[in-house]
């Protein structure tokens, strides 16, 4: 009877694990394959932190005096979102911390995006219509697993207009904030819309130059719907677009072939327009799902990816822990 059992529980063992890996082989399959082509042309940057402790990956921005990556994101458990400062040339993490209100309160939000300007680190602000700013000194001073308070915010709203923060960067002296659109879960005004040639688009990214806590809109440019983050390489803009399982996409648009569409009005401003569609993209790139903001650095574009979180989990078997240096040609 006792050899039965055990005979029962390793037949039952053993096909639930061959399950798993089937399991595994299919979401490799779905997520991985698409972008075989890119992964070809990428290399491993660096190991992203905490993906085992619960943190979900969103922003990412490069500072080359450090040499240091800056990272951030949320927390599956909604503990307070993390701040990572990790060095590229170690692939090493520097430090984490914790963000808190003012109050000393936990902030937990999506932190969606992250960037660098003039000594100061921008925490997307999603929803509030806001960057959260973080004096860049004090995080790279601070010990690890500390907790820090953001120093200010950057409003990006009016009482007729807002812009809903998902990712952000910098070029030439302004901060770009982009909109990330999804029926029916994430909507934006309507007065955000954009009639293009690939039909009706509904987001904005919209570059501010900061003054005080008030940032002034200076420049807009409409862009398709999923877009998870905007760099400015050399040779042009890149966007990065994803949902779910599905494949991700890298669009890249060549500064000659953007020209301005008109005007928008944007938070009480009246701003050059410039429309990015899916068709006019100088080229596309495929890659594997859930890739999230990017960043140029030396020849190389490094997009962050959550599908090795807790949440998704599935990364965790397809090389989703790393974030990966890709080379777009």
């Amino acid at each position: 009877m006792k050899k039965k059992l055990i005979k029962i529980l390793t037949i039952t063992f053993g096909s639930l694990l061959t399950l798993f890996w089937i399991g595994v082989m299919i979401m490799t399959f779905i997520t991985k394959t698409p972008g075989r082509a890119s992964l070809k042309n990428s290399k491993k940057g660096f190991v992203i932190p905490w993906t085992n402790k619960g943190y979900i990956a969103q922003g990412i921005a490069y500072d080359q005096d450090s040499d240091n990556f800056y990272l951030t994101g949320y927390m599956k458990d909604g503990s307070a979102s993390p701040i990572f400062v990790v060095n590229k040339t170690k692939r090493k993490l520097i430090t984490a911390i914790r963000m808190a209100n003012p109050d000393g309160t936990p902030f937990t939000g999506h932190a969606g995006g992250l960037t660098l300007y003039e000594g100061k680190i921008y925490i997307a602000g999603s929803s509030d219509s806001c960057f959260y700013v973080f004096e860049k000194a004090t995080v790279d001073q601070a010990k690890k697993n500390s907790t820090l308070a953001y120093s200010e915010i950057l409003d990006l709203k009016t009482e007729s207009d807002k812009i809903k923060i998902a990712y952000c960067t910098t070029r030439d002296g302004l901060i770009f904030a982009g909109e990330f659109f999804r029926d029916p879960q994430y909507l934006l005004p309507e007065k955000h819309q954009v009639q293009t040639e690939d039909g009706l688009q509904h987001a904005l990214v919209v570059g501010f130059k900061p003054k005080g806590t008030i940032a002034k809109a200076t420049v807009a440019y409409s862009v398709p719907d999923l877009v998870q983050g905007m760099c400015f390489a050399e040779d042009g803009i890149y966007l990065t677009t994803s949902w779910g399982l599905g494949k991700s996409y890298v669009y890249k648009y060549s500064y000659g072939q953007i020209k301005q569409s008109g005007t928008k009005e944007i938070c009480g401003q009246t701003v050059p327009l410039f429309i990015l569609t899916v068709s006019n993209a100088t080229a596309s790139y495929t890659l594997p799902a859930m890739a999230e903001e990017i960043e140029y650095v030396d020849g190389l574009f490094y997009i962050n990816n959550e599908s090795a979180s807790n949440k998704y989990v599935f990364g965790k078997f397809t090389g989703g822990k790393w974030c990966r240096g890709y080379k777009f040609e």
